[in-house]
């Protein structure tokens, strides 16, 4: 699609669809009831992704989503966190410049009940890093039960 300039970041865009908030830390009240109303509300407009501060959460759809093509990773890739919603590009990108700029090793904590994504969400991260990177960087994957 072209390359990154192209893109507006989401707040400055005036059609962008607000759902919740983006990022939990900005609710007027941080308690079970706001957090679990939030992600409901995201959850029914298809935004599955969710920040709480620099954590992801991240909620199966059970349904093939398009968040995950050649645009996706244009729009991520060396993108600081808040320029774009919430995503698990974001999260990989930033793993892969800490590893590359940084030379820092990197972990992601991938938890969750059987049958909520957490092998699928290990793959696009992997496939994000493989596909920026060139191949580039070795990247060893530990699966804990």
């Amino acid at each position: 699609m072209g390359s990154r300039g192209d893109y507006r970041y989401h707040w400055q865009s005036h059609n962008v669809k607000q759902s919740g908030v983006d990022d939990m830390v900005l609710l007027s009240k941080i308690n079970e009831d706001a957090i679990v109303e939030n992600l409901k509300k995201r959850y029914m407009d298809d935004f599955i992704f969710t920040y709480i501060g620099p954590v992801l959460i991240s909620i199966n759809p059970f349904k093939q989503m398009p968040y995950f093509g050649e645009r996706e990773i244009e729009m991520y890739q060396g993108a600081a966190q808040y320029e774009n919603p919430p995503h698990i590009y974001a999260l990989a990108d930033n793993m892969y410049r800490n590893m590359m700029i940084d030379r820092e090793n990197q972990c992601v904590i991938i938890s969750g009940e059987s049958g909520a994504g957490k092998t699928v969400a290990a793959k696009y991260i992997m496939s994000y890093i493989s596909k920026v990177s060139g191949g580039g960087p070795r990247v060893q994957v530990g699966h804990m039960e």
